[in-house]
This record gives structure tokens, sequence and C-alpha cells, in this order.
């Protein structure tokens, strides 16, 4: 039978379509990896430094940053053609009855590797880890910008999930307020902490822990989880263990303990499921105000498995077409979380 199942942290309820649910390995499509040779020049590769905007990070194969002198394993630069600009004010005004401000902002990206590598699956997991540095330390220095409130870190997983150029690369968005999606996780944290005076994701993690139905894998630090009221079929969330708002607050070996917990995850996705495109983002709390009681930072994987319908769009509320019990344990019984 259908069931409903409603999102403790937004509020809001989806549809598990048990009755044509697909069996997790249905998702596996069956198709023939081809290598195709590049033939334009990438501007992300090794030697064509000069095509980016000048570079605001560097860091070496050790995880060091270095000067421009020195090899680079991953570089952050602007993006040459920016959703947002820094060097305008965050005023809003009146324009009839609406609203407009200038774009301010920063849109910045993070580029892989030197190689060619068009997956961020090729990465090692001690890469990631440097990968996970990146963005702690980019965060760190966006946040002495007063102006800025809100960063969001994602990932375009191929054309599908929106990857304009194939060269691995992940963005970096700072924004002047709280964008819609996290500003409804944090009114639900706080919703929540009012009624309960407790964390929701504390109480969430807790509660799958005592069922074991969905929680995917767990290490020292953090938990994988197939989430309750998934919206997507493999929505797939890392979220720690320790109660904490702030993701660029992750102690050392909270970052390779969330590295080792990617790495898998990631590998899932490229091995398991015959590299789907997909999304990834990590929501962490505001740079500028306390959000320490209530809200949890936490990463989440959405892959491009399904198409959003007619009645999807018409009502707001999601039908993911299997449930999480099944993928869960599908996951939970792959090579790449047994090996």
């Amino acid at each position: 039978m259908p069931e409903y199942r409603k999102d403790i942290i937004l509020d809001e309820w989806v549809i598990i379509a048990t009755d044509r649910a697909k069996r997790p390995e249905n998702f596996r499509e069956e198709k023939v990896r081809v290598q195709v040779p590049k033939t334009e020049v990438c501007p992300f590769d090794k030697g064509n430094e000069s095509m980016t905007p000048p570079e605001i990070l560097r860091m070496d194969s050790s995880g060091n940053m270095v000067d421009k002198s020195k090899d680079w394993l991953m570089r952050v630069v602007p993006n040459k053609f920016p959703a947002l600009i820094p060097y305008t004010s965050p005023t809003s005004s009146r324009y009839g009855v609406y609203m407009i401000m200038d774009g301010f902002g920063l849109h910045e990206v993070v580029i892989h590797s030197p190689e060619h590598i068009t997956n961020i699956s090729k990465l090692s997991e001690f890469e990631l880890g440097i990968l996970i540095d990146v963005y702690v330390r980019r965060i760190k220095g966006i946040k002495n910008d007063k102006r800025i409130e809100s960063v969001v870190i994602m990932l375009n997983q191929g054309r599908e999930a929106g990857a304009s150029l194939e060269h691995s690369h992940s963005q970096i968005f700072a924004l002047p307020m709280s964008p819609p999606v996290l500003e409804k996780e944090i009114y639900g944290t706080k919703r929540y902490f009012k009624k309960n005076l407790r964390c929701a994701m504390c109480d969430l993690l807790e509660f799958e822990v005592k069922e074991d139905k969905r929680v995917v894998f767990k290490n020292r630090d953090f938990f994988v989880i197939q989430p309750f009221a998934s919206r997507n079929p493999f929505e797939t969330w890392i979220v720690p263990k320790r109660h904490s708002p702030n993701f660029e607050n992750a102690l050392s070996d909270e970052k390779e303990s969330f590295a080792h917990c990617l790495k898998l995850v990631l590998d899932f996705f490229y091995y398991e499921l015959n590299d789907p495109h997909y999304n990834y983002y990590i929501h962490t709390g505001p740079l500028q105000y306390e959000a320490a009681g209530h809200f949890h930072w936490h990463f989440e994987l959405i892959p491009k498995l399904s198409i959003k319908a007619g009645f999807e769009i018409a009502t707001g509320i999601d039908i993911c077409i299997t449930t999480p019990e099944y993928t869960a344990e599908f996951m939970k019984a792959s090579r790449i979380f047994n090996s």
C-alpha cells in the first residue's frame, strides 16, 4: 500500500509508492562506459592555469597550501561566468510591488585534479580528505566577510545533473541570505527544538540506530543513511554523530571519517549503480548568527534516477518509487560497504 511519510525537519509529506516500487537493483542501468577522446582544450587541466581567473587557493598532493610556483593537486578559482559577484552591495530596494537586489555574493570553483578526470569517484580517500579541507578553509575565509550569511557547497556530477564542464569540479556559493531550502531546514529544526528541547537530527539518528533499517554504514564519527522520508530513490545522507551546526568546525579526525564515508558512497554509485548522474551538497549552518542548539550540518547526495512529473510539480509532494528500507539493505549488501 502507498504510504505518506512526513519529514520531521521540513514538516512536509512525501509519498513512498510501495505498490509500484522498483527493487533497488532495477536502478542499476546497464550501460557501456566509453572513454570519449578529449578534443577540446580544458581550462581545468594542468598547464592551462592561465585560462581561469586568478586562483584563490592552491593545495599540493600532501594537502598543504602552496604558492603559484609549486605543483598543485587542487585549485580554487572564481567562476569565469559567475551567478553572483562580490563587487556590488547586498542592498534591496522596491520595484513597484516587488523587491530587487544586486546579485551580490561569491561563486567559486574547486578543481579536483590537475589530470582530466571526469568523475569525483576517481579521487582517493586521501584526496577526498584534502578536498574536504579545501571546503573548510574556504568557508572560514568567506566567514570573515560579515555581509555573507550562508555558504552552500555543491557538485553536479554529469550533464543531467547540470555539469557544464566534464573535468571534475565542485562549486562554492556564498550568499547574503539563507537560500529557501536551507531556510526551511533552519526554521524546521528551530521549531522542533522549541517543542522538544532537542535537535531533530540527533533524535532522527537515535531512532535510526535503534531501528537499524535505514542505516547503511557507520564509523567513529558519521552515519550513512537512507532518509525515512526519501524524496528520491537512493537519496543518501552522511550525518555527523557529534551535534554541530557548522561544517567548518569539523575536527581533524572527523574530516578523516567524513572522507572515508564519502569515498564509500561515491564508489557505490559509480560501481554498483553504474555511474548515474547526481548532485551533492553540504548544508552548513548560518555564518553570522548562532544556530548551535537546533541545526545539525549534513551532506546529501541526490541521484538522477527518476523524473518529477505532473503530480509532484502541481502539489509539491514528491513520490519516491522505491523504499529507503530496500535501498539501505541493497547498499549494505554491496561489496563496497563490505570490503
